[in-house]
Parts: C-alpha cells; structure tokens; sequence
C-alpha cells in the first residue's frame, strides 16, 4: 500500500514536472542566445534569425515624458514601472506588427531579454562611439578626434567590453556603432588644418572609418553569432567605408531623402555588395505650411518609402539588398527643439528645411519639426502613471504594410497591397483618435496645460514661552497656493506661456523660513496720528491684496527679419558664451531664490536680427536679470580677420527702486561698452582679449584717497573709464591650462564673473566685476586616470587702495580734515570685492564617469557613478581693507553706508562632496564645509570660523530625506551675512515621499521641488553671541518649525 501511494505520488510529481516543461517551453527557447546572420544569393540578400528569414520591421523607441529631456533614464526607475513602461509600449508594438527596436537609450541585458521574452521583439545595440563627446582618461572630450591614439584605444575597448555585455543576451537582432559620426568631425590638429580644406574632412573620416573597422573586427570575435553595422549619415564617405570596413556586414543608414531613396540601392550594391538597413528616415506630422497637425502626409510619406523597401527586398528584380528599416520614431518627444525649456509643451518650431519633404517645405523656411516625428503622439499619463502613445494614421498604415512578409510575397502581390490599401480610412481612425486625445486638451490658441497645488500645516515656537504657557505658545498657521499654467500658440510666428498664482491663507513661517507667497502675510502699521500721553496706539493688520497674480510669462515671436523674446520671471542665461567677456549680462536661472523676496525678475524684452540683421541682439526691460537697473543691451556679434568679435553696449536709463535679496545695495545709474575677439588655434590654443569702457558719467567726479599719511583730492579722468583683458587656454604637458591677465581703471566696472568650468565649480577665489584692479590669474586641469587635480592661483593689486578713517583734527591751527571710507553711492567708486587678494586653492576630482559631469548644474540629478567625489581648498590673504559696503533700507527705499570697511585678514576655506549610487538605486549625497570668512557688510563681530553639513538620501524611487547642520554660520539668507549674524547651531530635516514618477524622472531643482509629494520638515535655531535674540524673541534660547506640506502635480 505505500509503495502504490508512493508510486501515485511519483507519478503526480512527473505529470505536473512534464505539464510545466510543456508550457515553459516557449520561454525556453527564447532565453537561448540567438544566431543572427546575413545570407546572399543570385536573387539578393536576407536577414535569417536562427535560420527564419527575418525582414527588420523596426521603430526608433525611447520613453521621454512630458516635463523630461534627454537625461530623463526609465532603467533608473523601480523594476515594476520599468515593466509597466514596457507592456504598454510593446504590447501596441506588437500589435503593429514590430519586431525589433533601436534605441539611443542604452537598454540593459535584462530588460533587452524581458522585450524578447515578453513581446518577441529584438533589439539593435546601439553604443554611440563617442559622437556626442567621450570621457578620455577622466576627461570630457566633447568634440572626439579618432585620430588621436589614446582616444581609438578606449573607444575600441570600451565598445569591445558593451559587445562582451551582450553577446549571451537573448533579443539581440546585431551591434551597430556611432550615429551619423561622419557628421560629427569636428576635432582639429596640426595634420589636419595642413591640408587643403576641401580634404580636412575626408582626413578625418578615414581616421572614423578605420576605427570602425577595428572595433567590428574585435567584435565578431567575441560574439560570431551576430552581424555587426554602423550608423552612418546616408551614405556619405562610401568609398572610404568600401575601402576601410571590410569587416562590415550590413550597411547601416540614416536616410531623410522624402519619399524615395533614390540611387541608394544602386550605388550600395555598386560600391559595397552589402544588403542595407535603414536605422532612421521617416517624416513629421506637423506641417509648417499650414500650421497644424498632418497625419496624413506622414503616413503616405512612410507608405511610399516601404512600398520602395518592399520592391527592394530579396527576390524581387532589383537589387535586392532592403533589409528593413527603423521608423523615426516611436512617439514624440517634447524635448528635443529647446532641450532644457518648454518641456511640458510640443514645440511647433521648425528647426531645419529639407525639400524633399514637398508637402510643407517653402525656399524661405525650415519645415522639419523635431518634436512631432512619432507614428504616435505623446499623450497624458494613464492610471499606472505611464505616459500613453496615441497612434497616428501612420500606426495603421505600418500595421497593414508590416502584416506582409516581403520575403514570401511576389512583386505583384506587394504592389497590389499598397495600391488597395484605405488610406481614408486610417486617416478617419487617426483623426478620432486625436480628437478623443484633445478632449483632455483645450485649442491651441489658449490652452491649460497643467498646474500645480499646495498646502501646508506650520507649528512654531520658541523655548521660553513653551516653558511659560506650555503648549498654548505654539503658533499654528496653515496655507495654501494653486498655480495655473497656461500655453498659447495662435499662429506659426507666436507662441508663449504664463502662470496665474492664486493664494488662500498663507503660513506665517519666518524668521525660519521666507518663501514665496508671502506677499500675503499680514503686516502691522501704526497710524500717524498724534500720540496721546498715557494711551496705547492699536496697530492695524493690512496685507497687499495681491491674492491673484501673474507668477511668470513668456511669449516668442518668430519672423523673417529677426526673433522677438518677452520674459517675465523666467529663467535667463549670462551671455558669457556669447561674447560677453566681461558679464555685462547677468545669469538670473535661481527663481527660487528671486521668490523669496517677492521679486519678479528678470523681465524685459530681447531681439535677435536673422538674415541680413543676423549677429545683432536688443535686450532692454525694467530689470533684465535680477538686481539690474532699467536698461538696454545692445550686442553685435561679427567675424573679421578668420576672429570672431563681440560688440556690446549697455546703457542705464534709470536706477532699481528696490532692494536686491533681504537688504542688497541697488547700484548707480551707468553705462559699459566692450569689445571682445576670440581666435581658436589648432591642438586647443585658444585667445580670448577684450577692452572696456565704463562709467563715462563719473568723469570729472572728485575723490579723496589717503596715500603716506596725506589726503589728496582727486577726479576721476577718462583712463580710469578703461580696462583690458586677454586670457590664453592651452593644453600644456596633457592639462588644460589658461593664463589671464585683467587692467581695469578706477570705474571700469564690469559685472559677474562666469564660471566657465561648470555651475557646482566650488572655486571660492575672490573673483569681483568691480575696476581699480591690476589682476593675474593662472590655472591647470591635471588628469590622472579617473583623477582630476584643478590648482589655481590669483593675485590682485588696487589702483588706488581704500580710505581709512581718520577723524578731522586741527594742527596748528590747520584743518585737517580727515577722510572717511569710500561707498558707491556718495563717491565714484570703492574697495569693495575687489580689494588686494593673494588667493591659492586646489580641488581634487574622482569621477569615473564622465559623460555626466561633476560640475554640471544638474549632476545631483545625472551622475550615475557609484562613487564620486571632490575635495579641496581656496586660502586668500587680503592684505589691505576695504571701503564701505552698504545695505538698502526698505523704510527710506535708499542705500545706506556701513561706515566703516572689512579690516585685513587672512581667510580660507575647504569643501567636499560625494556622490554615491548604490545597486539597489539609492542615491547619497554629502557635502561638507569648513571655512574662516569675513561678512560681506557689516564688521562689526568679526570674521567667523564655523562648518557645515548638508545630505540627501533618495531611495526607492519614492523616498528623499535632505538636511542639513551648521555651527557658528549665518543664516540661510544673504542679509544674515551682510549684518554677519551668525547662530549657533541650525538644523534642517525634511523627509517627502513622491506620489509620482519616481526620482530619476525629477530632472533639475524645479521639478525636484514641484514633484506631487507629501512631507514633514523640521527646522531648529539656537541663539548665542554674533545672534541676540533680545528684539524679536526675549529670553529664549532657540526657535523651531515643523512644516506638513502636500504637493500635488498636475
């Protein structure tokens, strides 16, 4: 008996084992590696996969969501989103009809295997083989020269070691290498710049098209079981690939030539004998002509291109070397005309002409539209919060045209397909599947486009009256905010955005926090009535009424002779890659921090002149960046002498009426012209020299200035309105190396120095716009490896050096009148930041990946290494004291002197950050302070040694906790530094969890913070020395918050 039950048991065990094999066998036999190959007879050539005939019926597919850019990574999110992402898109692939996939995105092993698996679709891999720059011993090379040794050797082993990645990996179709590299020669050299320059291009193509070959030859022998490709720009150098890529084994092909292809096939099979693969082409679905939508024309324009590929294929009289091709693109993406702006609207700008394309080209204007290239369009996120595709006519097209295998149809059959197909009718499907799609989006002519809701709960107090009244002393507001964004597009030439910002009640969070929306606290004001003796005068509550406000607007116009920008409160770019050599024109990109203050710049209006007006700009506006008087800017940009040259002229028309942050001076009415040349040297020697004038309104004006225990008055002349600059960048011993020298007379004030290095550079040399300065400046990038090492050194005379103050006294009966220090208001010019410096630092770099660079302005949202770091010092010895600063006074909307200056003093600081990513995709980051500095007004206290840290933890995809701890600094604002009030201790902990898309969707510090989320933060204050407490919070030893804050995205 039991043997019988064991038996009964075995044989249950082996019916269920052999039932699971069964049904487990698909997935057996796509989890086996596949075996790819090109197979050529007298009637012409095939793609066979694992021995079936395999016709490429591709897409280019990518994931870019509205709000998102190119640095946007799916394969950064949760693995379940990822999967969601990929069922959604590939299962209405699959219905089209698809069967493999290109993408620029670089998919990993595990997700190409899960595509094949799940969808049976295959994918090309694709690694770009430095065509948009390449790291190169640790160091970002964005123009790649493949001539240069070192550069082929890491080229050629890096694209060696994506071939090992992938070789086992089931779902890959082949390897291809670059995209449209042969386009991309934009490296120099000796060599090259010797040859006639018709031949400067061919020079470098060769070196392109023997690396390839070096690379594909390495290749087969790691994975022979697949062909290997290029992407080329059409066929552009055939000879050379026909001479240099033996090794090749299909042709690979960017082609836009409209509705056919031309002599293609013939010059391929003439020159090469390869059968070709398309890897883009395709058209748009917006016309420039007409201004709207055009599904049909991009549907027919595909319908005749496969119909001609299908002709093409094997077996059919021709040629026979069409392979298939990859449709550009998938869906659309709405980054890619501006790239880092207007990304959560589809951009209608036409950004290049090519008539091949009839139905929408003009010989006055561009008709290729970046933005709108999708078979579908990018709709709104689902429930799953997956953007969703909305096919276009050209999706049932393809559906129709991708049911016919060219393989097995004769050339009859596949004409008639085409000739029979109801075009009408997918365009009707396409037409109502837009409509349904603009039922969640309004006209064009105006439009809501999204928005944004906050609310938020605040707890406040203070330790004494806690300790007195108990609870009963803590402060509880509440607020909350709506922003509305609104596009317009009305016709072809015009098209903007705005935001309307409406407030209910606002949280009363200061002294803590100031933020936005504060214009709605109430205010206390006594009435000015004669006081009676003996009564208490009772205060009156008013806020601004501003309940309702426009938050920021834009609007574009584009004509014939030049491009008109208005801006109010949106972000602005310094012009210091524009010629600007002395930064005239300020960089206004921090809103947040323009917020707090109620301020709404930058605003005003920019011109660009096109045609013959080109290289002319016009800024004007009431404050063009923030702090900027009312003026215009006038900007001529112009080549001459094989150097390119930069005209500017800025003229003041009147002076800010209000402060710059919490207590900023406002500066005096001026005007500045320069003129700046630019000459690139081959092997990277470049020369950069400018001259000023400025302030021509000063001369004549007086001065006093203290010289040997004498006071002399004297007047300003037109060489101190002079200043010159140069400053030479050359690659020394493999650094990067520069030299720069700086005059600049009494009143040759410049503006705000750029850093050229990156935004996150945390160089703290004392760099300053003002005149009255002999300044030498010297610096070197050493790259070692994955090391970079950044010593730099600066040394700075004054022209004429700060007053001092000495009191008036008589001496023998002589009045000496004494002097006192200089401020820019009450004199021409003073010794501010540009006071005497010997200033020295170094920063030591570790990134190991350097196509996200350490310090770009979005690398805490970019840098994908798993550890990253810098760290360093800046030491300065100021030698000499400064004149006055000053501060503005809100009551009498005018500047007020300090009095007296900063006294000499040696100063320093050191800073670190690291960088670290886990494999379970968490993301940490740390920065760490060390510093003895002076305040940047007041003297009074001391310069202050004090630390810091700061930390962010972003796990999950949903988690972020940020925070920070600082001893002995100022406050977080900048008039805590003017006054040099510092605190002891100041605490921040804020911990959100996003309701969203996961982090890696968050692509800079804006969306970071409008993300839909819900959080606490926590902030605490202690009070000591440099920090009374006296005035606003008697007798208390501290002050805290708690913030419960809701944000919701839509």
């Amino acid at each position: 008996m039991a043997q019988s039950s064991f038996s009964n048991r075995m044989a249950f065990f082996g019916s269920l084992l052999a039932a699971v094999l069964i049904f487990a066998a698909p997935d057996v036999t796509h989890a086996q590696v596949n075996k790819v190959e090109t197979y050529k007879d007298e009637k012409g050539w095939k793609l066979k996969v694992d021995g079936e005939d395999f016709y490429v019926k591709g897409v280019v597919w990518s994931y870019s969501p509205r709000g998102q850019n190119y640095t946007y990574g799916l394969f950064n999110e949760p693995d379940d989103f990822i999967r969601k992402v990929l069922d959604y898109d590939f299962g209405l692939m699959k219905k089209m009809g698809v069967n493999t996939i290109r993408s620029f995105t670089t998919i990993p092993p595990e997700w190409v295997e899960y595509i094949y698996r799940e969808h049976g679709i295959m994918s090309v891999i694709n690694p770009l083989m430095g065509r948009y720059g390449y790291s190169i011993d640790g160091q970002w090379v964005p123009f790649t020269d493949y001539s240069d040794p070192r550069t082929r050797e890491i080229l050629k082993r890096d694209m060696q070691e994506f071939v090992r990645r992938y070789k086992a990996t089931p779902g890959v179709l082949m390897f291809a290498f670059g995209n449209e590299s042969n386009y991309g020669l934009s490296w120099s050299s000796f060599e090259i710049e010797n040859l006639p320059e018709g031949e400067q291009n061919t020079a470098k193509a060769r070196y392109l098209y023997s690396l390839y070959e070096e690379v594909i030859s390495a290749g087969k022998e790691i994975a022979p079981n697949h062909p290997f490709s290029i992407v080329n720009g059409d066929i552009q150098y055939i000879d050379l690939i026909a001479e240099l890529v033996p090794s090749l084994d299909i042709l690979g092909s960017n082609v836009y030539r409209g509705t056919s292809f031309t002599d293609l096939w013939q010059r391929v099979e003439e020159k090469l004998d390869l059968p070709v693969v398309f890897f883009e082409f395709g058209s748009d679905a917006f016309n420039a002509r007409t201004f709207q939508e055009d599904q049909a024309a991009q549907a027919l324009i595909l319908k005749e291109q496969w119909h001609e590929m299908y002709n093409k294929s094997y077996g059919k009289g021709e040629e026979g070397n069409a392979i298939g091709g990859y449709i550009f693109e998938w869906r659309d993406e709405w980054w890619k005309y501006l790239q880092t702006e207007n990304l959560d609207i589809q951009d209608t700008n036409a950004s290049w002409s090519n008539q091949a394309y009839l139905f929408d080209w003009t010989p006055d204007g561009n008709n290729m539209n970046e933005e709108w290239f999708g078979i579908a369009a990018l709709g709104l996120p689902n429930a799953e919060g997956v953007y969703e595709a909305i096919p276009r006519m050209a999706y049932d097209v393809m559906k129709e045209i991708f049911s016919l295998d060219p393989y097995e149809a004769s050339r009859s059959e596949i004409n008639s397909m085409f000739a029979s197909m109801d075009v009408d009718y997918y365009e009707l499907r396409g037409d109502v599947r837009r409509v349904k799609a603009d039922a969640n989006e309004v006209s064009r002519a105006l439009r809501l486009t999204g928005g944004r809701f906050q609310a938020e709960f605040v707890a406040r107090g203070e330790d004494r009256p806690i300790e007195e009244d108990g609870e009963n002393a803590i402060d509880f507001s509440d607020g909350q905010m709506v922003f509305l964004d609104f596009a317009f597009n009305p016709n072809s030439k015009l098209e903007g955005q705005f935001t309307l910002n409406v407030l209910g009640n606002v949280a009363d969070k200061r002294p803590l926090e100031f933020s936005y929306g504060d214009r709605g606290l109430e205010r206390e004001i006594f009435v000015a009535t004669e006081e009676i003796e003996g009564t208490q005068r009772t205060p009156i509550k008013i806020d601004d009424g501003r309940r309702i406000e426009i938050y920021d607007f834009s609007a574009e116009y584009r004509g014939e002779a030049f491009d008109l920008e208005a801006f109010y409160h949106t972000p602005r770019f310094h012009w210091g890659y524009e010629g600007d050599f002395f930064g005239l024109v300020q960089e206004a990109t921090d809103i947040a921090g323009i917020d707090i203050w109620d301020a709404n710049a930058p605003s005003g209006v920019e011109i660009r002149g096109k045609g013959s007006l080109e290289g002319l700009t016009l800024l004007f506006g009431p404050e063009v960046y923030w702090g900027a008087n009312p003026k215009a800017v006038l900007k001529y940009d112009f080549g001459l002498a094989d150097m390119d040259w930069t005209f500017i002229h800025s003229e003041d028309v009147a002076r800010l009426g209000r402060s710059v942050g919490g207590a900023g001076q406002t500066e005096p009415q001026s005007r500045q012209t320069t003129i700046y040349g630019k000459k690139e040297f081959v092997n990277g020697w470049e020369l950069e020299f400018g001259g000023i004038m400025a302030a021509t309104e000063k001369v004549g004006d007086k001065f006093d200035r203290y010289d040997a225990g004498n006071v002399y008055l004297d007047e300003i002349d037109w060489k101190d309105t002079l200043g010159v600059k140069a400053k030479l960048t050359l690659p020394l011993l493999g650094t990067r190396t520069y030299l720069s020298a700086h005059h600049a007379g009494l009143v040759a004030d410049g503006g705000q120095h750029h850093k050229v290095y990156g935004v996150l550079d945390p160089s703290n040399l004392p760099y300053s716009g003002l005149g009255n300065k002999q300044e030498f400046e010297a610096g070197s990038q050493m790259f070692f490896g994955n090391w970079m090492v950044f010593p730099r050194v600066m040394y700075r005379d004054n022209l004429v050096h700060a007053n001092p103050l000495i009191e008036p006294e008589i001496i023998d009966g002589i009045l000496s009148p004494g002097t006192n220090p200089r401020n820019r208001d009450a004199d021409p010019f003073a010794v501010l930041g540009n006071r005497e410096a010997r200033s020295g630092e170094i920063y030591f770099t570790w990134d190991p990946t350097g196509a996200t660079p350490y310090y770009d302005w979005d690398n805490e949202w970019r840098e994908d290494a798993p550890f990253a770091i810098d760290f360093g010092g800046t030491y300065t010895e100021y030698p000499t004291a400064t004149d006055s600063y000053r501060f503005f006074f809100a009551p009498n909307e005018s500047n007020v002197a300090f009095g007296e200056g900063l006294p000499a003093e040696d100063v320093w600081l050191l800073s670190s950050r690291v960088t670290m990513n886990t494999k379970n995709r968490t993301k940490l980051i740390f920065k760490g302070i060390r510093g003895f500095q002076q305040s940047t007004g007041s003297p009074d206290g001391g310069t202050q040694k004090f630390w810091e840290l700061h930390g962010k933890a972003v796990w999950g995809g949903k988690h972020r906790l940020s925070g920070y701890f600082m001893k002995d600094r100022w406050g977080p604002y900048d008039f805590y530094r003017q006054f040099n009030v510092t605190f002891p201790e100041q605490v921040e902990l804020d911990y959100s969890y996003l309701l969203g898309p996961g982090y890696t969707a968050i692509a800079d510090s804006v969306s970071e913070q409008h993300a839909t989320r819900i959080g606490v933060r926590g902030l605490y204050r202690s009070f000591g020395e440099g920090s009374e407490s006296e005035e606003e919070f008697p007798g208390s030893d501290y002050i805290f918050s708690v913030n419960v804050y809701f944000i919701y995205q839509f």
